[in-house]
């Protein structure tokens, strides 16, 4: 019989594991499925590069050990808990504590959407400060949550429903945002383009870059 194979694996090949585990199943290769992934030490972002019923291989930002009990949130959701079984070169292999339904996860991530139409990216609560530009002014508040696509910020400025603003982060420079939803004195920013992966995962983890230590 044909060997199985799986989303621990880090050049392609089964990963030894220090003990014997069940036949794994068969890899679903999911490029840029991102997710929020969740430890002891605090949160970060992540990208799942394979997954099985089984496992999963991801790009993470930060140190992660072997044996760690983690936990990944999905656009949709949808929580994956399990131990790092491998971490190398920025990247990480997790067993999930209880198989899951790879098919009916990827089917929820395509089919619960924000009112753009897209599933919303993980948001991060990181209370910083941040400067927003609208109409040739400037205005000093602060960053409440923040994910690849879009922010909340909160400040003593009107700013009307769609129009275009500049939001200045320290640490990630300048964004061009439309202005999606007005609170009370708090506001929901969607970026005309998404911040980078490598750049918004860097700067979760370093906090003199947030908050100028």
């Amino acid at each position: 019989m044909p060997a199985s194979s799986s989303a621990l694996s880090q050049s392609g090949g089964p990963m030894p594991l220090a003990a014997p585990r069940t036949p794994r199943g068969p890899r679903v290769t999911t490029i840029l499925l991102i997710g929020k992934l969740a430890s002891r030490s605090g949160e970060t972002i992540c990208r799942i590069r394979n997954i099985s019923d089984l496992d999963l291989m991801a790009e993470v930002h930060g140190i992660f050990a072997v044996d760690q009990q983690v936990h990944v949130t999905l656009k949709a959701g949808d929580v994956l808990r399990g131990t790092v079984r491998w971490a190398l070169n920025g990247r990480i292999g997790m067993e999930f504590d209880t198989p899951v339904n790879v098919a009916g996860l990827l089917g929820h991530v395509a089919n619960r959407v924000g009112p753009e139409g897209v599933a919303r990216g993980p948001r991060f609560d990181v209370d910083c400060a941040a400067q927003l530009r609208a109409a040739h002014q400037r205005h000093d508040g602060r960053l409440i949550d923040l994910s690849q696509g879009g922010a909340r910020f909160v400040a003593e400025v009107h700013l009307a429903q769609d129009s275009i603003v500049t939001l200045a982060v320290p640490g990630l420079g300048e964004r061009e945002a439309a202005v999606r939803w007005v609170g009370e004195g708090a506001y929901g920013l969607s970026f005309l383009e998404p911040l980078a992966f490598a750049d918004f995962g860097a700067w979760l983890i370093d906090r003199p870059l947030r908050y100028g230590e």
